[in-house]
């Protein structure tokens, strides 16, 4: 696809995904307003959500399904919340459980038993349970079961990188993008943050992370004016720039994770010189994935 048109159609699809965002999907501070008046002698913080969440990363982990549905999953749940469905801890469980099958049904092409759900639960639900809440997040939900999440963002807005961006490039913004989406999912003051600027928050980040031998200062400004150009999203917006300076700090603080972006600085260097080799074909092999967030320390 000429790379004109290929913007045009990235404004087209970012446009609506950023009308979704704004209207059906927008979220709210749910743990300061509805529940903490709404849950009784029961503490719903953040703390307990990132548990929740990284419960749902160990079950797609576990059972080999795609990633992405736990940040679908996340959504789901957070809107849950906001629109009345949780009372207690245990209405906080069922909803994140049947969330997460919700979405591994619609984005996976792996199926999903519901028994097998059930007895991931430990027995604190059975099937009519997850049934039942379903049924009820359907029509919280009004049907609207597609939201675009960070990572949708992330696979529209790295289209507009520039031509001559390097396969290695590419890859690797991709990798420590996701990555950092995945940690900023469990995060919950990043329930505040649209989809789209902690998309290009993480962006940001990611290209910080990366050596400029690997992308030029050129491509990394090019970049950012097709963002802004194309997407009407502007990358020095006051809510990006808190967001990236929020995720700094929440990368900064975790010690696990600095030494994961020190070690995603030495995969730059390795791809770049890999790049300059004869044997080009050993830079994929050396560009190892990030490791999961589970594996992140979960104080963050």
């Amino acid at each position: 696809m000429n790379f004109s048109v290929q913007c045009q159609d990235v404004l087209d699809i970012v446009s609506n995904m950023l009308r979704q965002e704004s209207t059906t999907y927008k979220r709210q501070d749910y743990l300061k307003t509805q529940l903490r008046s709404n849950v009784e002698d029961e503490v719903i913080d953040g703390s307990w959500r990132q548990r929740i969440i990284e419960w749902m990363y160990g079950v797609v982990d576990h059972c080999n399904f795609r990633r992405e549905s736990v940040a679908v999953a996340t959504c789901f749940l957070d809107l849950s919340a906001c629109r009345g469905l949780v009372r207690c801890r245990r209405d906080f469980q069922l909803v994140a459980m049947t969330s997460l099958m919700l979405s591994i049904k619609l984005n996976d092409s792996t199926s999903v038993k519901l028994d097998s759900m059930v007895k991931l639960g430990r027995g604190l639900f059975n099937e009519e349970d997850v049934i039942a809440m379903e049924r009820d997040m359907l029509a919280a939900l009004h049907w609207h079961v597609h939201p675009p999440t960070p990572v949708c963002f992330m696979r529209q807005i790295l289209r507009l990188l520039p031509p001559e961006t390097t396969p290695i490039a590419r890859y690797m913004i991709v990798e420590v993008t996701r990555f950092i989406s995945e940690v900023s999912a469990c995060i919950y003051k990043f329930i505040n943050y649209s989809s789209s600027s902690m998309a290009v928050a993480a962006i940001i980040i990611a290209m910080e992370r990366i050596d400029e031998t690997v992308i030029p200062r050129e491509i990394r400004k090019n970049f950012l004016a097709n963002i802004s150009s194309y997407t009407g999203i502007s990358y020095y917006s006051e809510e990006i720039v808190r967001a990236v300076q929020e995720l700094r700090i929440s990368l900064e603080n975790n010690v696990n994770l600095h030494d994961l972006m020190r070690t995603i600085d030495a995969q730059c260097h390795r791809c770049y010189n890999g790049m300059n080799s004869k044997e080009p074909k050993d830079v994929e092999m050396q560009c190892s994935e990030p490791r999961s967030p589970r594996d992140v320390a979960s104080t963050f």
